[in-house]
Order: structure tokens, then C-alpha cells, then sequence
């Protein structure tokens, strides 16, 4: 794993510093290794962002840019002082009017938000907003291929070198099809994403470097997320050594648990317990099921989650089946200061139909924004939609009469999942 490197500036929000915050922008994304293309998203979107902020008001203070390499992708975090922000405009819904010039100079926002792949806002308790951009970089597609299913060859655990990455990635895109996570369909990001740290991986190989399965993961706090196990061969136990190898890495390591959200046909009996059943409605209408598993891999000694009255009798019920130690504390909406607009964000997986919904920052038109959201995904043609809920955040539990309004349904809890446990929702296609 390589050391992260981090380029750090602090600037005064003023006009005439503009060219000095973007120039940092693009030359830390070059010698980070990123191309033009990415150098410019990157100073684009932050020239939009601090542009906005320096022409608000004479006094605004002074913005803390920092900019990450991740392996994969940059990440820039600038922090302000908090203030009329208008929030509305990051939306993926958000529409302007070219007539209205305070619509024009908030366009820039909006610039900023599209331009990156992906962006969050914090309220900080020391009276500061943060806004976190992420900005991934761009790798070629693999090619299509064909792929025979290998003979029994002697396939045994091996360590992930990077062309033995390729190779897997390939092979799981001819095998499983659009059923694959979206990273795999290029192959030299999976490298980097592994070499990043934030992944795992264990390969079957032969004495001849064929690649016969692979299983991987991603770590986040104290869950791993599992994706797989992807079978080549006819070589028996393939499934069973992935697993039990994947589990042998992560012991020790503070990872809590192991969650699988749409694991594989191939996944073994007996190592896993089922969290729960998703639909999905691939491109050609067809409906797949598939039951999210758990494995928990060191003791949980508990926390404290937040819930609303509308969906506590579904946590206690799902914490009861999980048999996992959970103190429930309250989270009700009852009249405080709040923002006037909500944030959503939204996570695209095109290749599937599907989004993911999350909420960014509460506002009084929740209920409002959240519709909007669903009728331009509908519009695209997303038929899957859920909806991410971090139980650890109680500004976020909040939303729940809102987020059930609008025709979602609990389905399970990913145990560890965000800051706390986090709830997932389905919307039904017709909703």
C-alpha cells in the first residue's frame, strides 16, 4: 500500500487569489500523475466553487483547500466559514434561469458539482462548511472477449499481482456480464484500486498463470464489502477457497464484518447468513433476485443507532434476527432551524439502471426534492432506485417520513455500513 500524498493550501477568499487556488488545482492533479483531462475537471470545478465563495461578501474569510491522492482518484476538501450557501443548486435536479442573474452566478456551483464524480457537504461544528470533491481518474474499457470455463488444473490461492488483476477482470466481464461491478469493466483501475489500500483481492491461479476465480472487497470503516466469488473453472472447492482465504486476510485487521450485497450464484452455504432479498430489473425487463449476506468476523460489542418512531419496529425486529447489540436513541424533526433546501446525492450505475439516494443535508423541502429526484431518475430510465440511510446520523434519520412518503420500503440493515449501521430502501419500479 502506498503512503497517500496530500498537497494542503490556505487562502484568503478573495477575488484576485483566484488564479493562485486554480493553478494549485491543476498542477497538484499533474504531478499526482493524473492527464489533462482530469487536471482540468479539477481546477474547473474548484475555480467555480471559489469563485462563488470570494465574490459573496468583502470579509468571507479564509478557505482551507486540500487536495488527496488516492490511487484512483483525487480528492479535494475545501472548508469555509458557513453561510447563506445556496445548497439547492448541488442537486442533480436543479434547473436556472438563464434570465436570472443571481441563478447565473450560482452556476458555477452547479458547474462545480457536475464536473466531478462525486461531492458531499458537511456542516462542521466549528462553524465551517465542507465540501468534499472526488474526482476519479479516467482508464480505458476493456475489450469484449470470449471465455471458455477452464478444466480442472490445479488452481491454488495466489497473490494478486497486477497482471493476474487484468486477466481476472477480463474473465469475470465474459463470464458475468453486466452483473459485475462497474469498476471491473476496466481493468487497469481495479490495479490501482488495490494498490490504493482501500481494496482487496485473493486469485486461484495454475502453474501456467491462468486465473481460475477471484474474490474481492472493499474496506470502510469496520465493514468490508464483498463482491463475488467469481468462478472460471470446473476445478471443485474453487468458491470455498476464495471465501475462507478473502476471511483469512481480514482476520485481525478491526474489520467488524463482511457484507455482500449482490454476491454471486457461486457463494458457499454455511458462511453466511442472509440480511435480506433485493430485486433488480436488468435492461432487457428481466426481474433478478438477490439475497444480501452477512458474516460477522470479530465480536460486536454494540452501539448506538438513531430511529424514528416510523421505522423503529422494523430495526428492532432486524437487530433481534442479526442478534447484534444496538441502543436505540430517538430522532424526530421538532421544529429546530433548519436548512430551506436538502441535498440528495446520487450514486448512477447505468450498466444496471440503478441509483442510490442519500441525503447530504436535511432541509424543509425533503419530501419535495427527494420526488423531483425520483421522477428525473424514472425519466432516465433508472428502474432500480434505493435509498441509503446512515442510522449513526441523526440529522439523516430525520428524513425518514419524508423517504417513506415518497413510496420507499425498508429492506435490511448493512451493519457498519456508514457511520453507523446503514438502512437500505427499495422503491417499487412503479412507485
Amino acid at each position: 500500500m502506498k503512503q497517500k500524498q496530500s498537497v494542503e493550501l490556505h487562502i484568503p477568499l478573495q477575488e484576485e487569489m483566484l488564479p493562485v487556488i486554480v493553478s494549485c488545482a491543476e498542477n497538484t492533479a499533474q504531478a499526482f500523475g493524473f492527464g489533462k483531462e482530469e487536471q482540468l475537471s479539477l481546477s474547473l470545478a474548484t475555480e467555480e466553487l471559489f469563485a462563488f465563495l470570494s465574490g459573496q461578501r468583502e470579509d468571507a474569510g479564509e478557505m482551507q483547500f486540500c487536495c488527496r491522492h488516492g490511487g484512483y482518484y483525487l480528492e479535494a476538501s475545501c472548508l469555509f466559514p458557513r453561510r447563506a450557501l445556496p445548497t439547492k443548486v448541488f442537486n442533480r435536479t436543479a434547473s436556472m434561469s438563464l434570465d436570472d442573474d443571481a441563478a447565473l452566478a450560482e452556476m458555477g456551483l452547479l458547474l462545480a458539482a457536475r464536473t466531478v464524480d462525486h461531492f458531499c457537504l458537511e456542516m462542521l461544528s466549528d462553524n465551517r462548511m465542507g465540501l468534499q470533491l472526488r474526482l476519479e481518474k479516467r482508464y480505458p474499457q476493456a475489450a469484449p472477449e470470449e471465455f471458455e470455463e477452464l478444466p480442472s488444473l490445479g488452481f491454488a490461492l495466489a497473490g494478486p499481482e497486477r497482471e493476474a488483476l487484468k486477466q481476472f477482470a477480463r474473465r469475470v466481464l465474459a463470464v458475468y456480464g453486466d452483473s459485475a461491478p462497474d469498476f471491473l469493466h476496466y481493468p487497469g483501475k481495479l490495479v490501482d484500486m488495490l494498490g490504493s489500500g482501500e481494496y482487496g483481492a485473493v486469485l486461484m491461479q495454475d502453474s501456467k498463470g491462468q486465473v481460475g476465480g477471484g474474490f474481492l472487497w472493499q474496506c470502510g470503516g469496520k465493514m468490508a464489502e464483498g463482491f463475488g466469488p467469481y468462478v472460471f473453472s470446473e476445478q471443485v472447492g474453487i468458491a470455498v477457497t476464495l471465501v475462507e482465504g478473502a476471511l483469512n486476510k481480514l482476520a485481525r485487521s478491526g474489520i467488524v464484518c463482511m457484507t455482500m450485497r449482490q454476491p454471486t450464484a457461486q457463494a458457499p452455504d454455511g458462511y453466511f447468513e442472509p440480511l435480506g432479498e433485493v430485486s433488480l430489473v436488468s435492461v432487457g425487463g428481466v426481474v433478478q433476485r438477490h439475497t444480501a449476506l452477512y458474516r460477522q468476523l470479530e465480536e460486536d460489542n454494540g452501539m448506538s443507532v438513531f430511529a424514528h418512531p416510523m421505522i423503529e419496529a422494523f430495526l428492532r425486529q432486524q437487530y433481534e434476527l442479526l442478534a447484534l447489540p444496538r441502543k436505540l436513541q430517538p430522532a424526530i424533526y421538532e421544529g429546530e432551524e433548519q436548512l430551506a433546501d436538502s441535498i440528495l446525492s446520487t450514486r448512477l450505475d447505468r450498466r444496471k439502471l440503478t441509483a442510490f439516494l442519500a441525503v447530504l443535508a436535511l432541509g424543509a423541502d425533503m419530501q419535495e426534492n427527494l420526488a423531483m429526484h425520483v421522477t428525473a431518475l424514472r425519466n432516465e430510465n433508472i428502474k432500480n432506485i434505493f435509498f441509503e440511510l446512515d442510522l449513526g446520523k441523526a440529522s439523516e434519520v430525520e428524513a425518514a417520513p419524508a423517504i417513506l412518503a415518497a413510496g420507499f420500503t425498508p429492506q435490511f440493515i448493512l451493519p457498519w455500513g456508514g457511520r453507523g449501521d446503514l438502512l437500505l430502501l427499495t422503491l417499487p419500479e412503479e412507485a
